[in-house]
């Protein structure tokens, strides 16, 4: 017998994973029925349920992206395999054409979550091997790091500063409008140059995280997009992306940036927060981005966006001190991934003159 389910949810993609979820829950074998006979869709929401709890659970977001991935990707694809059925052929052939048709950073993510699955059916019993150990690699090419210079940086604080006064941000041209006037973009641009961290951390600090005496301000949330939590689906998170709380020395400008805060704000707001939404409650970092993107492209910055902020002060910090200490600004544990992800490598090369000048001593030109 087949009955109608359904879910209902504030947008397309909300009412479709409240339905998955339901789905899922009503269908999912416990962790002891596995076997070689168990669908591989049915093993994934075993082994998403059993990743989301414990010890270290992943966080709402992670846990959405690969609920978004199983069920887009791998539940239509391969999902109705049988464990058993489940082979280094058939499960290659499809990290495949999820490279081919989406891309390999997509395919990258099917093969960690198929590995997860797959381990998890060995180790109930349920297969001999992880088929996935034996698939091609997937291979994610990663794009150059762009930084801004410091007179870009300049440039973009002046047109914000434009947009914040309701001034044009090109003299002559028309103000930039929009539904509401972010009037503390400013402020948000200058905490990020001056710690370098996320656009997400940056709306998640409170008030109590800020002490303009010593001139600090603790990251320890972020804001992140739950379902479950609120109507608007915006929440913070009480802890940050790598679930590391750290305090950071600000500089002058810094200190003024919330100073000028703590002045402009005349109402609170349940969260306490620094950078709440013009209605008092948590900020939609998208629309910070895209407030952000509309300036910047007034100005030929059109690349810019917050998470580049994070990469000049990486790069800055880097070029005038070490990596290890623009590592260690940005929170990172290691020092690799501040190199490869974070600081734009120097297309100058380094003034080896006095050395290479010994090749042919100034004598010899004579």
């Amino acid at each position: 017998m087949t009955r109608e389910v359904e879910r209902t949810g504030k947008t397309k993609g909300a009412a479709r994973n409240a339905l998955t979820t339901y789905l899922t829950e009503r269908t999912t074998p416990a962790a002891d029925a596995i076997t070689g006979e168990s669908l591989v869709r049915d093993v994934a929401a075993v082994w998403l349920a059993e990743r989301s709890t414990g010890a270290r659970p992943l966080s709402i977001t992670t846990r959405r992206r690969y609920r978004e991935v199983i069920h887009d990707h791998i539940a239509p694809a391969v999902g109705s395999l049988r464990v058993r059925e489940a082979t280094v052929t058939r499960l290659d052939r499809f990290v495949k054409n999820v490279t081919a048709d989406v891309g390999p950073a997509t395919a990258k993510l099917c093969t960690s979550i198929l590995s997860g699955v797959m381990g998890l059916a060995v180790r109930h019993g349920a297969a001999a091997t992880n088929p996935v150990r034996d698939i091609a690699k997937v291979h994610v090419d990663s794009k150059p790091v762009r930084a801004m210079t410091f007179e870009q940086v300049s440039t973009a604080r002046s047109a914000v500063a434009a947009y914040v006064a309701g001034e044009p941000i090109i003299p002559g041209e028309r103000v930039l409008r929009g539904r509401s006037r972010a009037d503390d973009l400013l402020d948000i641009v200058d905490v990020m140059l001056a710690t370098g961290i996320r656009i997400g951390e940056v709306l998640a600090i409170r008030w109590s995280d800020v002490d303009l005496e010593a001139g600090t301000v603790t990251v320890c949330g972020t804001i992140i997009r739950d379902d479950t939590v609120t109507p608007s689906r915006m929440a913070r998170q009480p802890f940050t992306k790598g679930k590391k709380e750290q305090t950071y020395l600000l500089p002058a400008f810094g200190v003024e940036a919330f100073m000028r805060r703590r002045v402009a704000m005349t109402h609170g707001n349940v969260e306490d927060l620094v950078f709440p939404s013009q209605a008092g409650t948590v900020r939609e970092p998208g629309n910070v981005r895209t407030t952000l993107g509309r300036i910047l492209d007034k100005v030929d910055l059109g690349w810019v966006r917050p998470h580049t902020f994070r990469k000049t002060v990486a790069t800055v910090i880097e070029r005038e001190a070490d990596l290890r200490t623009a590592s260690a600004q940005l929170g990172h544990g290691s020092e690799a991934v501040t190199r490869r992800h974070y600081v734009e490598r120097a297309t100058v090369g380094p003034d080896t003159r006095h050395i290479t000048a010994r090749f042919v001593p100034a004598s010899s030109n004579d």
